[in-house]
């Protein structure tokens, strides 16, 4: 069993913030990543609102950020994290590979995975022409008829990347309207590849070894019809990686967990940060601010906790 003051779980830009800081307060710190460094950041094309940065993919944020780690001596490790015990001052953090941590304090920085359809065909296609990242698997679709699922600033922000190189995109979007801003709409329509049916659902995936269409639903008159594409990407929301915290009760509902202003959950000496947490606002700024702030409460309730 490795010992530490502080367990990260997860690296993405709420993750490393939170190394630094406990790391610079002396703490001695690891982050269990089971990915890459950055996390969603990685599959992001083009970054316009850190800010200082301009415009900045997400790979060079990302590398940059835990660059920064490094150097200051952060710990870094392979860890799918399976468990978290509460021991009452320490906490054992539990990975499939079956290694477990100790630490005082524990910060939960999982993120989210992205959400499924759930219609048939799309786990047999995934990866054979239907694809949630368009940064990794876009150039495999050059000059080709592919459709977007969603009508969010990320489903729409992602179609005009795809639109640089693809032949043309149908939009996709279950709702009668385009939830994303003026902006990110206007840039769609500005790139003349695209066209919008709205009001529908994909009803299946069709296709054996790879995708050779969709059959979209008719929401309001439950009509169908065929759309001929070659690729598809979803992009209709996230779903939180909290499953291994589920024995401590600190998660809502929806999956999510419940945090207080200083990042605390309900369990002395677990924090929890980004968009793993039930919050109104998940970007790469404010999961780095929830990381600094956790981290620091994590150094103040260590510090009380050993003089007990």
């Amino acid at each position: 069993m490795e010992k530490y003051d502080v367990v990260i779980i997860g690296a993405g830009p709420g993750g490393m913030t939170a190394g630094i800081y406990a790391q610079r307060s002396g703490l001695k710190t690891v982050m269990l990543e089971k990915a890459a460094p950055g996390g969603n950041m990685m599959n992001t094309n083009e970054i316009e609102n850190w800010t200082g940065s301009g415009t900045i993919s997400g790979f060079d944020l990302s590398q940059q950020m835990f660059d920064h780690t490094q150097e200051l001596g952060v710990g870094y490790k392979y860890g799918d994290v399976t468990k978290i015990e509460d021991k009452g001052k320490t906490k054992e953090v539990h990975t499939a590979s079956g290694d477990v941590y100790e630490a005082g304090a524990v910060i939960i920085a999982s993120g989210t995975i992205p959400r499924k359809t759930g219609a048939p065909g799309e786990e047999k296609l995934s990866g054979k022409g239907v694809s949630y990242c368009a940064i990794c698997d876009g150039a495999f679709f050059n000059d080709k008829e592919i459709a977007v699922i969603g009508g969010g600033n990320s489903a729409i922000e992602e179609a005009v990347y795809l639109a640089k190189t693809v032949k043309h995109i149908t939009v996709v979007n279950i709702l009668p309207s385009l939830q994303a801003d003026q902006v990110a709409v206007e840039d769609a329509k500005e790139t003349g590849k695209m066209d919008f049916k709205l009001g529908y659902e994909v009803a299946s995936f069709n296709g054996e070894d790879s995708l050779n269409g969709l059959t979209l639903k008719n929401v309001k008159t439950g009509e169908t019809e065929e759309l001929d594409v070659e690729g598809t990407f979803v992009f209709i929301g996230q779903v939180p990686k909290a499953e291994f915290a589920k024995e401590l009760g600190i998660l809502n509902k929806w999956g999510y967990i419940n945090v207080n202003a200083h990042m605390e959950t309900d369990v002395p000496g677990v924090f929890a940060i980004g968009d793993v947490v039930d919050k109104e606002l998940r970007q790469i700024v404010t999961a780095a601010s929830d990381g600094s702030i956790a981290a620091v409460q994590a150094s103040k309730y260590l510090e009380k906790s050993n003089k007990e």
